[in-house]
C-alpha cells in the first residue's frame, strides 16, 4: 500500500523538498514491520480491501459494479465515524492516517542521513545545526504514539464492523478489542529495550 503525498498534509513537517525516496522506504518498513504486526495477520487482507477500492474510484464509466461494503471499506482505510456500545459516535482515523503516522515516525530518523562512497554521513550545512538522535528518537516516538492511539480507535471501529474482516480479535462480552494483538517492538531505530529486574 503506498500513500499519496498530500495524504501527509498536516500530519507532519514535512518540507516541500521532502526526500520521497526515504519517504518510501519508511512507508515500507512500516507497512512491513508495524501495519502487519498491529493488525495480526489482516494486513494482507486491509491492503486487497485497499486495491478493490482504489480499483472502483478509478474505474472510467461506464462503472463496474460497486464492490459489497462499500462504504464501511472506504471508512475502513479512510476514517470517519461509528457508534459505539454505549451508542455514543466515536471519531475514527482509518489505515491510511495510521501508515501515515508510522511512515512519518520512521521517516524522521531516516531522513537525517545519506549514503556516501564513505558510508553512512550525517547531512550538515553551515547554515543549520542537525538534531540529535536522542532528540530524533523522542520525536519519532510521539508520532508512533499518535499512530498507536489512531490504531486503537480503527480497531474498535473494525470490532463494531466485524463483516468487513471477519476480525475476530473482539472479546464477545463488550467493546473492547485487541485482547491478544495490536503491539509493535519494531522503532526503526535502536535495539529494542527490557525492564531489568534486580
Amino acid at each position: 500500500m503506498n500513500l499519496q503525498p498530500h495524504q501527509y498534509n498536516c500530519l507532519g513537517i514535512l518540507a516541500q523538498h521532502c526526500d520521497l525516496s526515504k519517504l518510501c522506504i519508511a512507508e515500507n518498513e512500516a507497512s512491513n514491520f508495524d501495519l502487519t504486526e498491529l493488525f495480526c495477520g489482516y494486513w494482507m487482507d486491509i491492503e486487497a480491501i485497499n486495491d478493490e477500492i482504489k480499483a472502483y474510484d478509478q474505474a472510467g464509466d461506464p462503472k463496474p459494479t460497486k464492490p459489497e461494503n462499500y462504504e464501511l471499506k472506504k471508512q475502513l482505510l479512510e476514517g470517519g465515524t461509528y457508534t459505539d456500545c454505549g451508542e455514543k459516535l466515536r471519531p475514527f482515523e482509518g489505515v491510511y492516517k495510521i501508515l501515515a503516522y508510522y511512515s512519518y515516525s520512521r521517516y524522521i530518523i531516516l531522513n537525517g542521513f545519506s549514503d556516501s562512497p564513505n558510508g553512512l554521513v550525517q547531512k550538515t550545512n553551515e547554515f543549520s545545526i542537525p538534531k540529535s538522535l536522542k532528540e530524533l528518537e523522542q520525536f519519532s516516538d510521539k508520532y508512533r504514539n499518535m499512530g498507536h492511539t489512531s490504531f486503537e480507535r480503527t480497531q474498535k471501529f473494525m470490532c463494531q464492523n466485524s463483516e468487513l474482516l471477519d476480525y475476530n480479535h473482539c472479546p464477545p462480552s463488550n467493546c473492547k478489542c485487541g485482547a491478544n494483538c495490536g503491539t509493535t517492538l519494531a522503532k526503526g531505530y535502536g535495539f529494542k529495550s527490557k525492564n531489568v529486574n534486580k
